[in-house]
C-alpha cells in the first residue's frame, strides 16, 4: 500500500512538474508574440509604451487612428490601444493594466465613441487574456466578465486546457516573426469596399448599458484626477449605415451630454465628407487604409486647433 501511494505521489509530482514547465514555456513564448492582439498586450507588459497621445476605443480606433500621421503632424509620440470587437468595459480594463504595469501616463487621450461603446463586451477574442492570467491584477479585473476561475490563475497550465488554437498560435514560429501588421498598435486595412454587410443589415442601434456608462464616467473622473485631457471622437460611418441607424441624433446627444458634463471636446465626424464615398471604406463602419490616413490627418489638425483654443 505504501509503495502504491508513493508511486501515485511520484506520478502526481511528475505531472505537476510537466505542467509547470509547459506553463512557463507557453507563457514566455506568448510574451514574445508579434501578432495582434497579443503584440499590444506584450508592449504593455514590457512597459514599452511612452506615449504623449493614447488612442482608445474599439476597432473603430484600432483601424482608423494611425499614429504615424499624428506623430508627423503634431510632433508627438502616440500609440493606439484600440481593441477589436470590444466595448468600453474592456477598453478601460486594458488602460488600467497599462497604467498598473508602470507605463507613463499620457498627456492626452483620444477616445473613439460610437454605437457599440456603451454596451457590455460579448467575449470576442477572450483568449487574448489567457497568456497573462498569471498577473493577478488582470485576473481580478476580467475574471467575472470573461468567466475565468481561480484554477486559471492557481493551477499550472490550467488556463491553456482546451485552447488548442491558442496553444498552436503560441507555438507557431510565424507568431514571433517581425511583421508589418501593426504600427504602434494601429492596424490599417488596405481593402476595397464590400457592401454585403450593409445589404444584410436592417438596422443599427446604439447602446446605453447603465453599468458601462457608469464605468466610463469613473474612467473620466480618474483622468481628470490625473490631469489627463480627453477628447471624444465619433469617426465616420458610411452614410448608408448611418441612414440605417435607429437614432443617430440620440447617439450624438448622449456623447455630447457626456462631454458637456466633463468639459471635454467632442468631435463628431458622422456626416464628414469621407462618409459619402465608399472609396474610403472597406465596410459600413470601418475606413480602409486610405480613408484612415485622411481621417487621421483631419483629426490631428482639429485636435491641434482644439488644444490651442482656436
Amino acid at each position: 500500500m505504501k509503495k502504491f501511494l508513493r508511486q501515485i505521489i511520484l506520478f502526481s509530482l511528475g505531472l505537476l512538474l510537466m505542467a509547470v514547465v509547459f506553463d512557463v514555456v507557453l507563457t514566455r513564448r506568448a510574451m514574445r508574440m508579434t501578432i495582434p492582439p497579443y503584440a499590444t498586450w506584450n508592449e504593455i507588459y514590457r512597459r514599452n509604451i511612452d506615449a504623449d497621445i493614447l488612442f482608445m476605443g474599439s476597432s473603430r480606433s484600432y483601424v482608423q487612428f494611425n499614429p504615424a500621421v499624428f506623430d508627423t503632424i503634431l510632433q508627438v509620440n502616440s500609440y493606439n490601444l484600440g481593441m477589436d470587437g470590444r466595448a468600453a468595459d474592456s477598453q478601460i480594463l486594458r488602460y488600467k493594466v497599462f497604467r498598473h504595469c508602470g507605463n507613463p501616463k499620457p498627456k492626452l487621450i483620444v477616445y473613439e465613441v460610437s454605437h457599440g461603446t456603451m454596451q457590455r463586451s460579448n467575449g470576442y477574442e477572450r483568449s487574448q487574456f489567457v497568456p497573462y492570467l498569471h498577473d493577478l491584477y488582470l485576473w481580478r479585473l476580467c475574471r467575472k466578465q470573461e468567466e475565468f476561475g481561480l484554477a486559471d490563475v492557481v493551477l499550472p497550465c490550467w488556463r491553456f486546457l482546451g485552447r488548442r488554437k491558442l496553444v498552436s498560435t503560441i507555438l507557431s514560429p510565424s507568431s514571433h516573426k517581425a511583421n508589418d501588421l501593426l504600427y504602434k498598435g494601429f492596424r490599417g486595412h488596405d481593402r476595397q469596399w464590400d457592401g454585403r454587410g450593409l445589404r444584410k443589415q436592417s438596422q443599427v442601434t446604439y447602446h446605453q448599458d447603465t453599468a458601462v456608462m457608469r464605468q466610463f464616467r469613473v474612467f473620466l473622473d480618474e483622468c481628470r484626477r490625473d490631469s489627463i485631457p480627453v477628447v471624444l471622437v465619433t469617426s465616420p460611418f458610411y452614410i448608408g449605415g448611418t441612414r440605417k441607424m435607429a437614432d443617430s441624433t440620440g447617439m450624438h446627444d448622449m456623447f455630447a451630454r457626456l462631454a458637456d458634463d466633463y468639459g471635454l471636446p467632442y468631435l463628431d465626424y458622422t456626416y464628414d465628407e469621407l462618409s459619402y464615398d465608399t472609396a474610403y471604406f472597406y465596410n459600413t463602419m470601418h475606413l480602409n487604409l486610405t480613408g484612415a490616413n485622411l481621417f487621421s490627418e483631419k483629426v490631428a489638425r482639429d485636435i491641434d486647433s482644439v488644444m490651442r483654443g482656436e
